[in-house]
């Protein structure tokens, strides 16, 4: 296929996908309204107190990094970001057991507010444990519960 036909059938495909201008004026921006359109058997235009009827999520507890800050890692300050060798690995009740590298707590580099939740949805997690929240997750994996040990350590201690 030559590259003018294959050019033209692209074009092609992208204006059959493309909406068409009708379809974005017909639903105009309303401040304090959320439209949800699409392959969905309701179409609806969903207002401040539409969403907070939905099911709320909220989880409370400190960030992971005070929780090892407060036991002080080992940091070698002779070596330029000794801390980016550094991770913490939850262990939960089961032996479920995720890692959180410390580059992605610390706010000199990814700054992700990882929790070590104490409650969740206005619940206390006292007879569970505390969980491992990281936000940003897609599947929830490191979301560990019932943590019952946190491991702070250095790559190399592991690749000696």
């Amino acid at each position: 296929m030559t590259r003018g036909i294959l050019a033209l059938l692209v074009v092609a495909v992208l204006a059959l996908l493309a909406p068409s201008a009708s379809a974005v004026v017909r639903h105009p921006a309303q401040p304090g309204k959320v439209v949800v359109t699409g392959e969905i058997a309701h179409r609806r235009a969903l207002n401040f107190a539409d969403l907070r009827a939905l099911p709320q999520h909220t989880c409370t507890g400190p960030l992971l990094l005070d929780v090892a800050g407060a036991v002080k890692p080992r940091f070698d300050a002779a070596v330029k970001n000794d801390q980016l060798r550094f991770f913490v690995a939850a262990t939960a009740s089961d032996g479920y057991r995720a890692i959180v590298s410390w580059a992605e707590i610390d706010p000199g580099f990814a700054g992700t507010p990882v929790l070590l939740a104490v409650s969740e949805d206005g619940a206390t997690l006292d007879q569970t444990g505390p969980r491992l929240v990281v936000p940003g997750d897609v599947k929830g994996g490191r979301y560990v519960s019932a943590v019952t040990r946190l491991h702070i350590g250095s790559v190399d201690r592991l690749v000696r």
